[in-house]
């Protein structure tokens, strides 16, 4: 949307300086580690290439992630541009002179005309819609304000709690596949076997729902709820049961276990266990929950679903033609409630109909669907939560920081891990091949613990970004309907013989039915940096009634009605004065008539009667004149 700079402003500040700050500082202490391992690729590559590329990769990537993040945080401490065309209109804006800004926001557009007009009519909000999903159904059931969110707020929620449900259908999982296997119904081999392989795979589950939570909630521009489905339960306690059973039957059977196998396998078990990566996505889950949760139930605590509207309608009786009515509604009573004098936005344009009968009749009817500018809603963008958001903000950047550290702790495993395996390739002894499991191992269980948080901190920084990001706006949103008929008289004034001015009228006596409904509704819209900042969805949260409002547009229109001037009048001096001397003359012209009476001038009631005689023989000249000659047509002699 194009910067449309007034210099009276909507009062719009930038909402991400704080989480910026934590994110430029955040990346630029990654950044520091990034060139700290880089420092080291020059000395190691004389002694190993392969170590010296290794430690170039890691630096490489922990230099780019943190100078992107970096840059994102200086980017959202940069100037906040809001133009004067922001939000964004809720359907597409007929306004002729927002046509450029209305072209631009079609993408982020949530509503259409016909959909605005149906939820006033049926006081109903179609921003509310039921959830998709046994997943969805279930947390909704659970939390049933989550309804009352808008959508990105809800989807949030919803990743959240599936993510949390994956994971503790997993711990279950796994605690079966432990059982089965301790208590030996796998065998002897799966024993050794099937727990790190239940456990890795357990791994890549978690891992793999936390990454698309992740990217789900960072995707904030959707507007629908997709289906959200749970897992399987009997499904993946059947398999926790029956894999490592049947597992265990054909190992028994293609491996055999010797008492050096069990050594090594026990030794490396000790560094790489799947219940310490557990515990990670345990400590990262209640981490998660607990930095979200109070924002997530603040802001439900702050719903409040209101449909209701004011309405009026009224049958009235006026002197006025219906197009002075639609004018005077357009520009004058609603032109009065701009905000900061921005046009009001123009949903359904007021194109209003006359239908001409015959004799001066007809009928007319038009409708208006239009919001005024939205306002920043004072007391909905209050700071009580910026202590909370704050907290998200730190504990989100820290989690980022620590996912930098473990990928760097496990690079530098991945190197310990080659070494050890080019020495057991050189020597190959059991003690080398014991060294090298366990480097191997630390290098899964750091690899699966970077997974881990740094899918936390992405969680973390769209949750966070999205309680900083979202900004309330309170507008008036009206619908008018106006149907009527109407007809037309002459009014006529100064029709004596003595007034020397005179002034006809037409005279347009309408029958009016307006239906007006309004309401004062607020909307909420997630903003983010950058260009689009604020053309974003923009999400209808409730609908007051406004009597107050409703009751003074009624009266601008009554009083309107009233101070019509049906009989034209002269209201220039000059105009007055000259028309005064004509009278003079005419007066002058009647006193010497020569042939007028003895006085020179007849009575008023002589002249009044002399008009009225002279005014009634020129209407039954015209009556003869327009009716049809008889004196030519045939006789009918049967009345005779």
């Amino acid at each position: 949307m194009a910067y449309d700079f007034g210099s009276q402003t909507l009062g719009i500040k930038n909402p991400f300086k704080k989480e910026g700050l934590f994110k430029a500082v955040a990346g630029v202490a990654v950044a520091l580690l990034g060139i700290y391992t880089l420092i080291q690729v020059a000395e190691t590559l004389k002694t190993d290439k392969i170590v010296g590329w290794s430690y170039a990769i890691i630096g490489f990537y922990l230099l780019i992630s943190g100078a992107r993040h970096t840059g994102v945080g200086f980017f959202q401490l940069f100037r906040y541009f809001v133009g004067r065309s922001v939000p964004t209109s809720l359907a597409y804006n007929q306004s002729k002179s927002e046509q450029d800004v209305a072209k631009l926001e079609l993408s982020a557009l949530l509503y259409d005309d016909k959909i605005l007009h149906s939820m006033m009519m049926g006081r109903k909000n179609n921003t509310f819609i039921e959830p998709v999903g046994f997943l969805g159904r279930f947390v909704h059931s659970i939390f049933p304000k989550l309804t009352f969110l808008p959508y990105p707020l809800r989807k949030m929620a919803q990743e959240i709690a599936g993510m949390t449900i994956n994971y503790l259908t997993g711990i279950l999982s796994f605690l079966i596949v432990f059982f089965v296997v301790t208590s030996g119904l796998a065998g002897e081999t799966a024993e050794l076997f099937a727990m790190p392989i239940m456990g890795t795979l357990l791994l890549l589950y978690l891992v793999i729902s936390w990454s698309s939570a992740a990217r789900a909630i960072q995707r904030n521009s959707e507007t629908v709820l997709k289906s959200s489905g749970g897992a399987s339960f009997g499904g993946i306690i059947a398999l926790s049961i029956l894999v490592p059973i049947i597992a265990g039957v054909y190992l028994d059977e293609l491996v055999v276990v010797t008492d050096q196998t069990k050594q090594i396998f026990a030794e490396a078990s000790g560094v790489f266990s799947a219940w310490a990566n557990l515990g990670l996505l345990t400590i990262s889950t209640i981490v998660v929950l607990a930095a979200v949760l109070p924002l997530l139930f603040a802001r439900m605590a702050k719903a409040a679903p209101q449909t209701e509207v004011s309405e009026y309608r009224e049958n009235m009786q006026e002197s006025v033609h219906p197009n002075e009515i639609f004018i005077n509604i357009e520009n004058i009573v609603l032109a009065n409630r701009r905000y900061k004098e921005m046009p009001n936005r123009i949903y359904r344009e007021f194109d209003p109909k006359l239908i001409e009968q015959s004799d001066g009749k007809g009928s007319f009817n038009g409708e208006l669907l239009i919001e005024t500018q939205p306002a920043l809603a004072e007391e909905e963008n209050s700071t009580d939560q910026d202590a909370k958001k704050t907290i998200l903000t730190l504990v989100s950047q820290v989690t980022f920081f620590v996912s930098a550290l473990t990928f760097y702790f496990f690079g530098q495993n991945v190197i310990e891990s080659i070494a050890a395996f080019e020495t057991w390739k050189n020597v190959g002894n059991d003690a080398n091949f014991t060294l090298l499991l366990q480097t191997t191992s630390a290098a899964l269980f750091t690899f699966f613990a970077w997974l881990t948080f740094k899918s936390a901190a992405k969680i973390l920084d769209a949750a966070s970004h999205l309680f900083w990001g979202e900004m309330h706006f309170t507008s008036l949103l009206m619908y008018l309907k106006t149907e009527g008929t109407y007809t037309e008289s002459k009014l006529s004034t100064g029709m004596s013989i003595h007034d020397s001015t005179r002034s006809e009228n037409t005279v347009v006596r309408s029958s009016i039915t307006p239906w007006v409904i309004t309401s004062r509704i607020k909307t909420s819209i997630f903003a983010t940096s950058g260009a689009k900042n604020l053309e974003q969805p923009r999400f209808i949260m409730s609908m007051a009634k406004n009597e107050q409002e409703m009751s003074g547009i009624v009266d601008e229109i009554k009083n309107f009605l009233k101070e019509r001037e049906a009989i034209a009048a002269i209201t220039n001096e000059r105009d007055l004065s000259n028309a005064s001397q004509i009278h003079q003359i005419n007066q002058q012209s009647r006193a010497f008539d020569p042939n007028s009476n003895i006085d020179g001038k007849l009575g008023l009631k002589e002249d009044e009667e002399a008009a009225g005689y002279l005014r009634n023989e020129e209407a039954a000249q015209d009556s003869l004149e327009s009716k049809p000659d008889t004196a030519n047509q045939p006789q009918d002699d049967s009345k005779n």
